[in-house]
């Protein structure tokens, strides 16, 4: 009896084991596919991309780039599936694979822990690590506001989409919007946010992400003054250079009450944004405080996946 029972369950069991080891087994970064992965993909950048080149070759080698990062290591997995004798398996170790919010959960948990120590230089070192931007000019107030736009974004786009493509259409699904993912940030290195070679793998990672982008943000728009959320969302939200990063900023900036976006620099270029809130800039405590809201977005679409699969089994 309890045998069946563990049977008709097995995909939920696979899915919830894929998620505690990502997040307490990871994969060290030594011998994790993807650290591979972004090694070529950043070779593959560099030798491909000349900001002097036109806007059509940028967008016919962006182009290029995803079909070539992306479908040939589809292409490849789904070959070997077929020798699989066990998919229900492949498809969540694809998912464990895909899934990297442990990196941003340890790195932004000691940038705080720096500024609270008042080791500016440790913490924009970190930062640099999470982020294409240039951290050199920055404050500390400056690094927490960089590193919180980056954790609310970075959760958005490699858990909360990835684990959401799992549960629609399965491991393949996350691990080609991981890939994607994986190459966007890459080129992100190289070009300017408003160089066209960005434009296909934005758009891409835009359109399968919207889904995810409502479970994600939901549940904390609730949990926000509704008059201040949807005057944040109309004004700064649908005017934001990124409609998806504008509105995941303007729900933060509201839920906790601080101001962030505002102008940075990349490759020593100063890149206009608009400032989304009136508030305080956030510190060291704001950093925590935005780990402990998506945690708990976390457990809750957790449990909502978990009775909708055993509502359906």
């Amino acid at each position: 009896m309890l045998v069946e029972a563990l049977s008709a369950q097995l995909s939920l069991l696979l899915l919830l084991a894929a998620i505690a080891c990502e997040r307490w087994l990871p994969l060290s970064p030594w011998y994790h596919p993807f650290t591979l992965a972004r090694l070529g993909f950043n070779n593959l950048v560099k030798r491909t991309f000349n900001p002097q080149d036109s806007v059509g070759y940028h967008l016919l080698i962006a182009i290029l780039s995803l079909a070539l990062c992306v479908l040939l290591p589809l292409t490849l997995i789904a070959l070997f599936s077929h020798l699989v004798y066990y998919p229900e398996a492949l498809s969540a170790l694809l998912l464990y694979l895909s899934l990297d919010s442990h990196t941003i959960r340890s790195k932004s948990t000691r940038i705080a822990l720096a500024l609270k120590q008042q080791r500016k230089s440790l913490a924009r070192a970190l930062l640099a690590t999470i982020v294409v931007r240039d951290c050199e000019r920055l404050n500390s107030q400056g690094v927490a506001k960089a590193c919180i736009e980056s954790v609310v974004l970075r959760m958005l786009h490699t858990y909360f989409a990835p684990l959401l493509l799992y549960c629609l259409f399965g491991g393949m699904a996350a691990l080609a919007y991981s890939l994607t993912w994986t190459l966007h940030t890459a080129m992100r290195k190289h070009a300017l946010p408003s160089s066209p070679y960005l434009y296909a793998s934005k758009w891409l990672l835009t359109l399968c992400c919207v889904a995810a982008l409502v479970m994600y943000l939901l549940p904390l728009a609730m949990m926000t003054q509704q008059r201040k959320l949807w005057r944040y969302l109309r004004i700064y939200g649908r005017h934001f250079y990124h409609r998806v990063s504008g509105f995941t900023l303007s729900v933060f900036s509201a839920l906790l009450q601080v101001q962030l976006g505002g102008p940075a620099f990349y490759q020593g270029h100063r890149f206009e944004r608009m400032r989304i809130g009136v508030d305080h800039l956030p510190d060291d405590k704001t950093i925590k405080a935005t780990l402990k809201y998506i945690d708990g977005v976390n457990m809750l679409w957790l449990a909502v996946i978990a009775l909708s699969h055993i509502a359906w089994a």
